[in-house]
């Protein structure tokens, strides 16, 4: 059961850890809190080394922020050109102020928003927020994250049985998955049903 959650091998984990909370920026369905958990799990029985894995995926993570910041830089520039005298709506004005304003925080209540790291990595590119203050908000964001995710899953597989914190991760899992395919299906009906009625 613990190789269907996270790798038994430690660096494979760890390798699994990274690529997954690197990816959740462009692919929001997958879930890194989730399997955070699960290596705390398997850190307290002695597996991983917590505060590496911590590491690991907020490196992960964080590495997903910085390219969501660069593509929202490319995606700037193409719409400049595209564009020049667009101007946002009043409620994106004010949404861009805000991340502009308080990037760390937008970043900090962005993971944990259904893709919220996305919006929020590729608008503070798309608005030249300064690239190391960017940086250092979203390193420090994602460490916030990452660090309380293995902390809790390292104390529940102290108190719980690991079977039943890695079951209760697999569960997570397969219900974040279906949740998006149900979502995306509901999307896809309004859409074909707006075409069909025009």
């Amino acid at each position: 059961m613990l190789d269907i959650v996270l790798p038994s091998a430690p660096l494979a984990a760890y390798l699994v850890v990274w690529l997954v909370s690197s990816l959740d920026l462009f692919i929001p369905i997958l879930p890194p809190g989730t399997l955070l958990l699960a290596g705390g799990a398997l850190a307290a029985q002695g597996d991983l080394n917590p505060v590496l894995l911590g590491t690991i995926g907020a490196f992960g993570a964080w590495t997903g922020d910085l390219a969501g910041y660069r593509i929202g830089r490319r995606i700037a520039r193409g719409l400049a050109h595209l564009h020049p005298e667009a101007r946002p709506r009043k409620s994106e004005s004010r949404w861009q102020g805000w991340i502009m304003r308080h990037a760390f925080l937008a970043l900090l209540i962005a993971r944990y928003l259904p893709a919220g790291r996305t919006v929020t990595a590729t608008t503070a590119g798309r608005l030249a927020h300064p690239w190391r203050a960017y940086t250092l908000a979203a390193l420090t964001a994602e460490l916030l994250w990452a660090g309380p995710a293995v902390l809790l899953g390292y104390l529940g597989g102290q108190f719980i049985p690991v079977e039943v914190m890695l079951g209760a991760a697999l569960g997570g899992i397969v219900l974040t998955v279906l949740a998006a395919l149900l979502r995306h299906r509901r999307t896809a009906r309004r859409t074909g049903s707006a075409i069909s009625e025009s």
